[in-house]
């Protein structure tokens, strides 16, 4: 689904998402990425739920966003809870929805200039 025109290049603005990845400044990310406004770490950590680890947040345990977003694939699912736990430790409180739910609200987020960072697996997953 293409999202809107990206008028921001100082920002990661998704533009687009589907099966083939998840679209932002002109590049197709086809595996799990973990974007702010103002970097993006890709590929990043996990390529399946089932592989989504504490350690893939690490680089939260010195300043932790106000939101995180985690986009799970093309459906909604929960981590388990000692992930859930290890995240709570971090100070992180992940809003959790499918993909598809998670691009489109972290471009809103992004254009209210609010303190977010998604970590997106693949719509495709």
């Amino acid at each position: 689904m293409k999202l809107h025109l990206q008028r921001d290049e100082q920002h990661n603005i998704i533009r687009a998402y589907g099966p083939q990845g998840i679209v932002i400044h002109g590049v197709t990310h086809g595996t799990a990425v973990l974007v702010a406004p103002d970097w993006l770490e890709s590929p990043w950590g996990p390529k399946r739920m089932d592989d989504l680890r504490p350690e893939h947040f690490a680089r939260f345990h010195d300043s932790a966003p106000q939101i995180l977003l985690l986009g799970t694939g093309n459906r909604q699912r929960f981590p388990d809870r000692a992930l859930l736990r290890a995240l709570r430790e971090l100070n992180l409180h992940p809003e959790i929805m499918d993909t598809s739910a998670a691009c489109r609200t972290y471009n809103i987020l992004v254009g209210e200039d609010r303190d977010v960072v998604a970590a997106l697996l693949p719509p495709g997953t």
